[in-house]
């Protein structure tokens, strides 16, 4: 029997680089997942060295735009689009998040969205107060859905006061989509507000 084709290697993202949306024989992708998580900073003294951490209540966003104009954002309260072409979802139960250590996902069929919606902003925020110095780091990661592959993956190091983090965008251009990390920290204490930083990431 022949061996089995070797997993692609996921591209790391660098910041402000984009990476096209495109499975290893360099044809479109159309099911993905972009995977958001984080992990919790250790506390210090006894709470830490028994392994305890600090939780933050933290969600992930995703904001649809066309043209720069606002259209949609799905959080876990608005978890689905009316065309149900992107998805939300915190009940991860694909066989790779757990070594993969997504929080929450966003599942996208691109061939499904709007000809108008040209930009996905994703982010992770909070709105009571809680700061990223709860959390220690923080990664977003594109999968081809349909094969189960991971294919590209940002990672930051996130600590601070702030309290929210612009994580990635999808964008689309002559019917191309492409993904370009960002992990820029906010400091947001209201949706709306979280929603203009979102918008002004381009």
């Amino acid at each position: 029997m022949p061996a089995p084709a070797p997993l692609p290697v996921p591209v790391l993202m660098a910041k402000g680089r984009p990476v096209p949306l495109l499975r290893p024989d360099g044809r479109p992708l159309n099911l993905i997942r972009v995977g958001i998580g984080w992990q919790p900073a250790p506390r210090s003294g006894l709470l830490g060295a028994l392994g305890l951490h600090r939780r933050g209540h933290l969600g992930t966003f995703a904001a649809l735009y066309s043209h720069g104009r606002f259209l949609d954002v799905l959080f876990a309260d608005n978890p689905v689009n009316p065309d149900e072409s992107l998805a939300h979802s915190t009940a991860l139960l694909a066989d790779d998040t757990a070594e993969a250590g997504d929080t929450e996902a966003f599942f996208a069929r691109l061939s499904r969205l709007p000809p108008h919606t040209d930009r996905i902003v994703f982010a992770v925020g909070s709105f009571d107060g809680s700061t990223f110095e709860t959390v220690r780091n923080a990664h977003c990661r594109l999968v081809d859905e349909s094969a189960g592959v991971e294919l590209a993956r940002c990672t930051f190091p996130v600590t601070g006061p702030h309290t929210a983090l612009i994580m990635a965008q999808l964008t689309r251009t002559a019917g191309a989509w492409t993904m370009t990390a960002i992990g820029d920290p906010a400091a947001c204490t209201t949706f709306p507000e979280l929603l203009r930083a979102m918008q002004l990431h381009r």
